[in-house]
């Protein structure tokens, strides 16, 4: 029987500081808020969508519970129109490994999609959002922006 032996072992990452644990919370939960004022400034005006942020959940994590944190809160966004829910935005994670963050998004009464919190490549380590579903994910997404809600408003996605 052969073994590999790898000598150069790299560290593992360490868990943040509580302390650094509650400033990234603070952080995700500022980034939910930019996304969910992007997605109702770019509802069409005068087309009878209704919001709805009164749903506050807790979010249990692993993290949390590592770190001995308590569960925090976030809203979810309903976008109605006519009284029918089109589609709701949970937030789920801040901590979800290569990403920094996961927003599961609810298309009409069944089908669920997700956008992930991803950071740049290059250089400025921005953050931006990318929709997955079942026609993307193969070749990574795409970036979120008001044409793919749209296209997810008019059923083409």
């Amino acid at each position: 029987m052969a073994y590999l032996e790898i000598d150069e072992t790299p560290e593992p990452t360490p868990l943040p500081t509580r302390e650094e644990a509650q400033v990234e919370i603070a952080d995700w939960q500022r980034r939910v808020d930019a996304l969910y004022r992007d997605v109702i400034d770019w509802l069409p005006k005068d087309a009878g969508y209704e919001v709805d942020l009164s749903w506050i959940i807790p979010v249990h994590e692993l993290m949390l519970d590592a770190l001995e944190l308590p569960p925090y809160q976030v809203p979810m966004l309903q976008v109605r129109r006519s009284g029918e829910r089109l589609l709701i935005f949970r937030p789920d994670a801040r901590w979800v490994m290569f990403t920094r963050g996961r927003v599961k998004v609810g298309i009409g009464d069944g089908r669920w999609e997700t956008l992930l919190a991803i950071e740049s490549e290059d250089e400025s380590g921005c953050v931006g959002w990318t929709f997955w579903d079942a026609h993307n994910w193969r070749r990574g997404g795409d970036p979120w922006n008001s044409d793919v809600l749209r296209e997810i408003l008019e059923g083409e996605r």
